[in-house]
């Protein structure tokens, strides 16, 4: 397979679990609600940070999304202390692959965003914060459980809600896509502190 065609078989992945994503939050909104998706949405790409993949709106809280999919491969999403940030490792092609701070992306993006096209987050002066997320997903077409694993070990970075331990590094939680329905019906409950401009 050339390098084009892994290209294009690694976007329609992406695409695919994005896909996915919003069908399990879909049904999260009532009246009011508006869901942004980079598929049919260009105002959430952002000049040399790539795109954010979803952005929900539930009543005036927001979430900004990041989907993250790897076909056929295991995934453990894990804090690494020494690195002091929260990263993943996959077997591509035999070979392991550590991939460094899952977190970095969607708060460039969000800050991005926020700084550019305010009015995505809020109609007024001052935005609130949305929650950052990042959710790996297994490949929808693969029906094998726990492709996914997020471990929060006790040095973890984490946040505890309604006994539930989320992984939480930098103002992002990195979850399973089966948590990730319950963390938002939690947080949507839960304004986020308003936006700041550096």
């Amino acid at each position: 397979m050339s390098l084009p065609d892994i290209e294009d078989e690694l976007q329609k992945q992406g695409e695919a679990a994005e896909r996915h994503i919003i069908k399990l939050v879909k049904p999260l909104g009532g009246r009011g609600a508006q869901l942004f998706s980079s598929l049919d949405e260009a105002r959430l790409h952002t000049p040399n940070l790539g795109k954010l993949d979803i952005l929900l709106n539930l009543s005036g809280v927001r979430f900004a999304i990041s989907v993250k999919s790897k076909r056929h491969e295991k995934v453990k999403v894990f804090y690494d202390s020494k690195h002091k940030q929260i990263r993943y490792s996959t077997k591509e092609w035999g070979k392991s692959r550590f991939v460094l701070d899952v977190t970095l992306e969607i708060n460039e993006q969000v800050d991005w965003l926020l700084a550019n096209r305010p009015k995505l987050f809020s109609k007024k002066k001052k935005p609130k914060m949305p929650w950052k997320i990042v959710v790996f997903s297994p490949h929808p077409s693969i029906s094998t459980p726990n492709l996914v694993e997020v471990s929060v070990f006790p040095d973890s970075p984490q946040e505890i809600i309604n006994g539930t331990a989320y992984l939480k590094d930098k103002g992002v939680y990195v979850v399973d896509q089966e948590s990730l329905v319950s963390l938002i019906q939690v947080l949507k409950n839960k304004p986020n502190e308003e936006y700041v401009s550096n």
